[in-house]
C-alpha cells in the first residue's frame, strides 16, 4: 500500500531505492524501481528546476555509456513537494509542452513526495544539487554520483553496473 508517495521497504544492509509514486510526462502512472522495463537503471533525481542544466548534462553523458550497456534506460525525475499536487496538471503540462521527443516524455518523471524522507532514504545530504542513481535489477543502489558529471564518476558508474538476468 502507498503511503505518501512511498511503499514500505525492508530495511537491510543493501541501500535499496525507495519505491516512488511518479507519472511520466505522457501521463502513465508507475511505482519506480519496480514498474520500470528493463534495467538496471540510471535514476537522476532533479530537486529545483535550476538544476535541468546540470541533468542535461548528465543524460548527455551516461546515455553513451547506457548504449554500450544492453537493456539499461536513463530516467529522469523531477521531484517536488506534496504541497505542489494540486498544481500537478499544470506543473506537468508545463513540462510535457517543453518536451516534443516521445521517447523522452516517457523518460521524464515527476514525483510529488516527502522530500525530506526522499532524501534520508537516499542519504541525501543536500538537495541543493543533482543526484545520480545506479539502480539494479533487483531495485538496490549500485553507485550514487552528484554535482556535475566528470570523467571519474562516469567511469565508476560503468564500472558497476551489471547486466540483469
Amino acid at each position: 500500500m502507498a503511503l505518501d508517495g512511498w511503499l514500505m521497504q525492508d530495511e537491510g544492509a543493501v541501500m535499496d531505492f525507495p519505491a516512488l509514486q511518479v507519472r511520466d510526462l505522457d501521463g502513465m502512472d508507475r511505482i519506480i524501481p519496480d514498474d520500470l522495463p528493463g534495467g538496471p537503471h540510471v535514476i537522476i533525481l532533479a530537486f529545483q528546476q535550476w538544476h535541468q542544466a546540470g541533468v542535461d548534462r548528465w543524460i548527455a553523458s551516461v546515455s553513451e555509456i547506457a548504449k554500450r550497456h544492453l537493456g539499461t534506460d536513463v530516467w529522469e525525475i523531477a521531484t517536488m513537494s506534496r504541497g505542489y499536487q494540486a498544481f500537478r496538471p499544470a506543473i506537468d503540462g508545463g513540462m510535457r509542452s517543453a518536451v516534443h521527443d516521445a521517447d523522452v516524455r516517457r523518460h521524464t518523471l515527476t514525483a510529488y513526495t516527502d522530500l525530506e524522507r526522499l532524501a534520508q532514504a537516499l542519504e541525501i545530504d543536500s538537495r541543493e544539487t543533482v543526484h545520480v542513481f545506479l539502480v539494479g535489477c533487483d531495485g538496490t543502489v549500485g553507485w550514487h554520483g552528484h554535482g556535475e558529471p566528470d570523467s571519474v564518476d562516469l567511469t565508476e558508474l560503468e564500472s558497476a553496473m551489471r547486466p540483469c538476468r
